[in-house]
């Protein structure tokens, strides 16, 4: 029988691999969406319903007949306005009594507070979880490899022939493709016996070097991979994100460079086998990208 699953920004960048991978497993999938614009923000399966994680209403509108839930949290810094976007969820998953809720961190998910907001709020939300009553499950990716595909990354890739980003030389971390990561959620979300997990996921452990070689394969130009300081790369970013974003998003850097021995050494197996996914191929992945600017 189909789930009916409902997606937090399944019209965004994670949300809607997340939406796909579930749609093509032959669930019915909805979201919410404060501008949603059919043209270029839908696909077959996809059902939008107008509003915002800060209105229950809306929520609750969107919760009826769901019965599966998955939860990433948009990017925002503000702790009060994440915790409203939890709670409304929470509150309107617990109303409409779904059964599963699958919890996508969308990077590492500490123990306890660290002082960043970034990753601070990430520990919020997985405590009001915790203390919901739901059933829920964590998924823990670290890097996305589609970082190096986005709009604001391939110009750069393609007209300057760099991959600029801030992990050191030679340095592996486990990275994913959003691919995977709706893959993995697909699957979790037909796993009750999973509730109350925290499953790593990733694993394929890639320096940057190795990126900038699989895309160079595919756009069959030399390019070369530059490490950037997360101080380098909070100033390249805070023009186009804004001061907080840029000192937000550049933390997390910060922040996998002093506990890169952790992340790099997590249980990736154990959730492959419980799962029974393996993560795709770097080669894949760089042959999935049109590598347009």
């Amino acid at each position: 029988m189909a789930n009916r699953v409902f997606v937090t920004g399944a019209t965004g960048f994670q949300g809607m691999k997340i939406a796909q991978s579930l749609i093509n497993a032959g669930d019915k999938v909805v979201t919410l969406s404060r501008s949603f614009d059919a043209t270029n923000q839908t696909f077959d399966g996809l059902e939008v319903v107008s509003g915002s994680l800060n209105n229950l209403e809306d929520l609750s509108k969107a919760f009826k007949e769901v019965n599966k839930a998955v939860f990433t949290c948009p990017l925002v810094f503000d702790i009060e306005v994440a915790k409203t976007y939890a709670t409304n969820f929470i509150n309107a998953a617990k109303a409409n009594n779904v059964e599963l809720v699958v919890y996508n961190s969308s990077f590492d998910l500490p123990e306890e507070e660290t002082g960043l907001v970034a990753l601070d709020i990430k520990v919020l939300i997985k405590d009001l979880f915790k203390e919901s009553g739901l059933n829920v499950i964590n998924l823990v990716p670290d890097i996305y490899l589609d970082n190096a595909s986005a709009p604001w990354s391939v110009p750069v890739i393609l007209n300057h022939k760099i991959f600029p980003y801030p992990v050191k030389e030679g340095k592996k971390f486990p990275w994913i493709s959003h691919s995977d990561l709706g893959k993995f959620t697909a699957l979790a979300i037909n796993k009750p016996e999973l509730a109350g997990k925290t499953l790593s996921i990733g694993g394929s452990l890639v320096s940057g070097e190795e990126i900038a070689s699989a895309i160079s394969e595919q756009v069959g130009e030399q390019i070369n991979f530059v490490s950037l300081t997360p101080d380098a790369f909070q100033k390249e970013i805070t023009p186009a994100f804004g001061e907080l974003a840029g000192k937000e998003i550049s933390n997390l850097y910060r922040y996998l460079e002093d506990h890169s021995n952790r992340i790099i050494n997590k249980n990736f197996k154990e959730t492959q086998q419980l799962l029974g996914v393996q993560n795709q191929s770097l080669s894949d992945w760089a042959k999935s990208i049109s590598w347009k600017a």
